[in-house]
């Protein structure tokens, strides 16, 4: 049997349980799952599976789960990956006196190389600023905000300190701490540094998706370099590692850069284009409400509630165009995760700065950084590997829970035959031994 009929039979297998638990259900149409023909991404697969199985309940767990449980549980792990790529030849060397003087002066390297996006132009006390830092506690990125406010002062942070020159836009960042050799001073700004902040995803994820955030404070061409590169990070994870994005989707890709902007998207979810737009209030009022908590079943509700709050697909639709609205928002919301995941470790100012220490170790002081979208043919192979352990733990956190699930629906299931099977054999029986004239 192929793949794609070894994954029919398993769609076919689970309508025969369900069936059997409710007489009446209407039989299984396997070919309405795309992920049965996706022979690459196994999670898409999954998700059907668990959507088939536990319906979007369980999807919602997912997504509460990921933002609650996944993300504590993948860190470590993440860490340690981008460790081994920050342990080059050059790893066991002395941080370096000459030719460059590293070890006392650092780089010197522009706020655009780092700051992508325009993060630390924000303030993180300000009303978008504590949604776009997260939890506002001693990161890199704050430290290097309040390094522009403080020009010409060096602030601390891990095992660095950062300077910013007003004359040139431009940080210095040096070493400081005892750490002497190269990769030891690498390993242990990684192992000290929070890769990804809760708060902060949530809000990247649930702004991809309706533009909230940016429509406050970004032009059209910034969103649509910001969009280039997700697209390009998307393509790694779907194992295209070619960072060329077709003419097409980049038609496509301006067309939503101009919707996020005016905060207003509109997406296929099964039953045509609907418009989605979610107010600023309700967007500032989910955050607040989820960030803190590790109910996964509450945090999949909340965000569950943005479909009504955003959209006029609740009156004149049928219960069914519902159900498939609210399923393909949750896959969305799932697979903006993954993406936002990988950018978190890929493209973030503290990520950034390491790609320009190591860029300016192997290159006697020189700093080649460019756009992301540039960029990420230098740094494929990291790149790679990061979304190669991301895919990995994702897949293996949603396989664990529709086990779960599968087992929940094979109880029952092996119950009700058992007590089939046993009736019918002491049917045989009595037949038989002609007990039933003893019993009668």
């Amino acid at each position: 049997m192929s793949l794609a009929d070894n994954k029919r039979s398993i769609f076919t297998t689970i309508g025969s349980y369900s069936s059997l638990m409710q007489e009446g259900k209407p039989k299984l149409q396997t070919d309405l799952y795309s992920s049965i023909n996706n022979k690459d991404d196994i999670i898409p697969f999954l998700l059907d599976v668990l959507k088939t199985v536990a319906g979007t309940e369980a999807l919602k767990e997912v997504i509460g789960k990921m933002f609650s449980d996944l993300i504590d549980e993948v860190e470590p792990q993440l860490k340690t990956v981008l460790k081994k790529q920050f342990i080059q030849s050059n790893a066991s060397d002395l941080l370096p006196t000459t030719p460059i003087d590293f070890k006392n002066n650092g780089i010197t390297i522009s706020v655009k190389s780092i700051d992508v996006n325009g993060k630390l132009k924000i303030d993180p006390s300000s009303v978008n600023g504590n949604l776009i830092y997260g939890e506002l506690i001693n990161s890199f990125d704050i430290v290097a905000y309040n390094a522009i406010q403080d020009a010409g002062t060096f602030k601390s942070y891990n095992n660095m300190a950062i300077k910013y020159v007003a004359l040139t836009d431009s940080f210095q960042i040096k070493p400081t701490g005892s750490t002497t050799n190269i990769g030891d001073y690498f390993s242990t700004f990684i192992d000290n540094t929070e890769l990804i902040n809760k708060k902060e995803l949530m809000s990247s994820v649930m702004n991809n998706f309706y533009g909230t955030l940016t429509k406050q404070n970004k032009t059209v061409n910034q969103v649509n370099e910001e969009l280039q590169t997700e697209t390009l990070l998307q393509q790694v994870l779907d194992n295209n590692d070619s960072f060329v994005i077709l003419p097409n989707k980049n038609d496509e890709l301006l067309v939503k850069a101009r919707e996020l902007v005016e905060g207003i998207v509109n997406y296929n979810l099964g039953c045509g284009l609907m418009p989605a737009e979610l107010s600023f209030e309700n967007f500032n009022s989910l955050i607040s409400t989820i960030s803190g908590s590790t109910d996964p079943f509450f945090i999949g509700n909340q965000i569950g509630l943005t479909i009504d709050q955003s959209t006029s697909a609740t009156e004149n639709t049928t219960i069914e165009n519902k159900q498939t609205i609210k399923d393909n928002f949750f896959q969305k919301i799932i697979k903006i995760f993954t993406v936002k995941m990988l950018e978190a470790v890929s493209i973030t100012p503290q990520i950034r700065v390491l790609f320009g220490m190591m860029n300016s170790l192997q290159n006697n002081g020189i700093i080649n950084l460019n756009k992301p979208s540039e960029d990420m043919k230098n740094f494929r192979v990291c790149i790679k590997c990061m979304a190669k352990a991301i895919m990995k733990s994702i897949a293996a956190f949603i396989f664990a829970l529709t086990i779960t699930y599968i087992i929940k629906l094979l109880k029952p299931v092996i119950k009700k035959v058992v007590k089939e099977k046993t009736n019918q054999y002491v049917g045989i029986i009595k037949s038989l031994t002609g007990a039933n004239k003893l019993i009668t």
